[in-house]
């Protein structure tokens, strides 16, 4: 081959994973140490399969606790349909502009596109 041998490659290998190792602790905060449930404390070596988030992970079983908890909750009688999600809402939470219904959570997503928009365009108004 190369003229290197299996233990020489093996060793640079070896220590170019532990400065990338090394390194990423230092620079990415959390990297060193083993992903846990924020809800049961349970880490990623238990056999859990967990989700990410920005700073924090869930892992399945505190997942359907928690979506257990929300299953029960209906939409009222009176609730309105959003145009822009096709939620049933209730109706302190929906508002109309014209024949269009649109809750509170759609508009509040229309302000960030705005306001991002408005950012990067040089010609807004």
């Amino acid at each position: 081959g190369w003229g290197i041998s299996d233990d020489h490659w093996m060793g640079n290998f070896t220590r170019s994973l532990t400065l990338a190792r090394r390194t990423a602790t230092r620079l990415i905060p959390g990297a060193g140490r083993p992903a846990r449930c924020g809800g049961c404390g349970a880490g990623w070596g238990e056999g859990a399969r967990m989700v990410s988030g920005p700073g924090v992970y869930l892992c399945e079983p505190c997942f359907g606790r928690a979506a257990a908890r929300l299953a029960p909750r209906r939409p009222p009688a009176d609730a309105v349909r959003c145009r822009f999600c096709r939620q049933l809402r209730p109706p302190a939470e929906v508002t109309s502009v014209g024949s269009v219904a649109i809750c509170a959570d759609c508009l509040g997503v229309m302000e960030g596109v705005l306001a991002e928009r408005a950012r990067s365009s040089p010609h807004a108004t």
